[in-house]
């Protein structure tokens, strides 16, 4: 009922506009007769000032003012024709603006509605069958599951690749998170949080994402997911060689109709138009975990000189990549973030016109912690 009487309510305030400006264009406007009557009672005024001033004889006046009179009355005649002509329209066309609308909108209703459908509260929504809830119904009926029952691990595993595909990275790592302490540690769902952290960070394979797929990798060595990321982070690390060596070992041990197989290429044909000669590399990861175990003397010494070097070739050689890649990495394992960030602008500089190259060095810093 109270659906009914909103409808009647909304149609009526639908036909009060055209009828206001029918109304108020008729109002507003002056008819024909309406000016001549007007123009005749200006006469007949005009006549009797005459007659008082002398300008005119009695005999004159009364015969010019039966004749303005007769014209006068015919006027009046002529506005009264009119004006209930008008009137008739008006109610005509209300009359249709008032009917018409309200059938037009109901037929409308009636063919695309569900004038009895009752009210679907989130619980009744949330209690029909599968088949008729749309994906946020369903989405909300997993959430309010695990909601209350958080220990629910299947419930997580579930949840965990609708949230990756609907672009909630963070919801996704935390839903993958859940599924693996309370299901257990497997090579798959370690892989997929691994690839849930990528996707919250952007692309990039961050160190937790890396302990993911290493343990993913130990578990299942012959998973490709956890060595293509493993892969990506040895190319993001600016570790070129490892990587390439990677990206080929990967390509090498994949069937033909991989779908993974075409970015793995792309990846490996990257890293090898950038690869560095093997003179003058600046220090890698093993160097550096070396220079950890000298004495502080001796280690300080050799990290400054492979630095400096690799810093003096790089002004001499702007457009290596990789080099800028391992300066600020190197930067960044000393403890020297205002020189690494100086590497970056540098390299922003020396690279600008090779978004390849520069990407590579971009990564490098995010993975290492630069901030952008």
């Amino acid at each position: 009922m109270y659906l009914w009487i909103a409808m009647a309510v909304l149609a009526a305030a639908a036909c009060l506009p055209p009828l206001m400006a029918l109304t108020g264009a008729r109002r507003g406007g002056t008819s024909e007769p309406a000016a001549a009557m007007a123009i005749y009672r200006d006469q007949l005024g005009e006549l009797d000032r005459d007659l008082a001033r002398g300008l005119v004889g009695k005999d004159e006046a009364v015969a010019a003012r039966a004749e303005i009179a007769r014209r006068l009355i015919r006027a009046g005649e002529a506005e009264s024709a009119a004006l209930g002509h008008s009137s008739r329209r008006t109610v005509q066309v209300a009359a249709a603006a008032v009917v018409a609308a309200p059938l037009a909108a109901l037929a409308l209703y009636v063919a695309i509605g569900f004038p009895g459908l009752p009210d679907q509260p989130r619980a009744a929504r949330l209690s029909a069958p599968i088949e008729q809830q749309d994906i946020s119904t369903l989405v909300a009926r997993a959430e309010a599951h695990v909601a209350a029952n958080p220990e629910d691990g299947v419930g997580w595993e579930v949840l965990a690749p609708v949230y990756l595909r609907m672009g909630r990275y963070d919801e996704a790592v935390s839903a993958y998170a859940n599924a693996l302490r309370i299901l257990g540690a497997t090579g798959k769902r370690e892989a997929d949080l691994g690839a849930a952290i990528v996707e919250a960070q952007g692309g990039i394979v961050t160190n937790e994402a890396r302990a993911a797929f290493e343990r993913a990798h130990a578990q299942a060595p012959d998973d490709p997911q956890p060595r293509f990321y493993l892969a990506l982070a040895l190319g993001q690390e600016g570790r070129t060689e490892e990587a390439i060596a990677a990206w080929r070992a990967l390509i090498g041990d994949a069937p033909a109709d991989a779908p993974w197989l075409a970015p793995a290429r792309s990846q490996l044909a990257r890293l090898e138009g950038t690869a560095a000669p093997q003179t003058a590399r600046g220090p890698d990861a093993a160097q550096l975990e070396a220079a950890a175990e000298m004495s502080p003397e001796n280690r300080q010494t050799m990290i400054e000189g492979m630095v400096a070097s690799l810093a003096a070739r790089l002004e001499g050689e702007p457009n290596d990549a990789e080099g800028w890649a391992r300066l600020v990495r190197s930067y960044m394992v000393l403890g020297r973030p205002a020189d690494a960030r100086q590497a970056l602008v540098d390299a922003r500089l020396a690279l600008a016109d090779d978004a390849d190259k520069l990407a590579l060095v971009e990564e490098t810093a995010r993975a290492a912690g630069l901030a952008p």
